[in-house]
């Protein structure tokens, strides 16, 4: 009866070794893989940025600015403070704003703090919408691109983008359609455009010039 104890006692020792090592080995391999993945390099999110090498890829970063409302990156496309009685910047913020609620007088400076809190009206829906389906190549190649007619309740708007070589300036206008006639018809009457000014420093680098006001 002990020789059948002593046996049961040794088989089980036997297995139970066995077992612990099996689990170690398992625990050994978990830790080695989860060190391996910890020292792995993360993979960086892509910029929605690119880099320029030309004014068009700069028209590109600052379309993709406005378009996510990147404050800090729209930014750099000015020399703050700007010099408000030639650029007509404070015309363009209250363009939408009824006259009686507009201040009586402006500041003759727009200063950073200003685009902080007035980008959404300089830069506003029908820029944006505009802006966005301007095709950068065409514009590139030719130096002009109109983009599709977008309509908005009864109004309806597009943009023209121009670049200038010989004055190494990009105008991007909005242009805004004028009435109908009673068959629903535009007419040339009434129509306007917001023109942007941006110079082209060495070929490359947008910066906000002025903006005027036609029609």
């Amino acid at each position: 009866m002990k020789n059948i104890t002593l046996k049961h006692l040794l088989f089980f020792a036997f297995f139970a070794v066995l077992y612990l090592s099996a689990c170690n080995q398992h625990d050994s391999n978990n830790n080695k893989a989860v060190k391996k993945a910890a020292s792995s390099p993360k993979a960086k999110a892509k910029s929605p940025f690119t880099q320029v090498n030309t004014w068009i890829d700069d028209f590109k970063n600052f379309r993709t600015a406005v378009y996510q409302q990147d404050v800090a990156n729209m930014k750099t496309y000015f020399n703050f403070p700007v010099v408000a009685d030639t650029t007509q910047i404070w015309e363009t913020i209250y363009e939408s704003v009824e006259e009686s609620k507009r201040p009586q007088t402006n500041p003759a400076t727009f200063t950073e703090a200003d685009f902080e809190k007035h980008y959404k009206q300089l830069f506003n829906i029908a820029f944006l919408q505009s802006l966005l389906k301007v095709k950068s190549e065409q514009l590139y190649q030719t130096g002009e691109y109109t983009t599709p007619s977008i309509k908005k309740g009864d109004q309806s708007f597009y943009m023209l983008a121009r670049y200038d070589k010989a004055t190494a300036s990009l105008q991007l206008s909005v242009m805004f359609s004028g009435w109908k006639d009673e068959n629903g018809d535009e007419m040339s009457e009434g129509e306007s455009a917001v023109i942007y000014f941006f110079k082209v420093a060495d070929n490359k680098y947008l910066k906000f010039d002025k903006i005027l006001f036609a029609g």
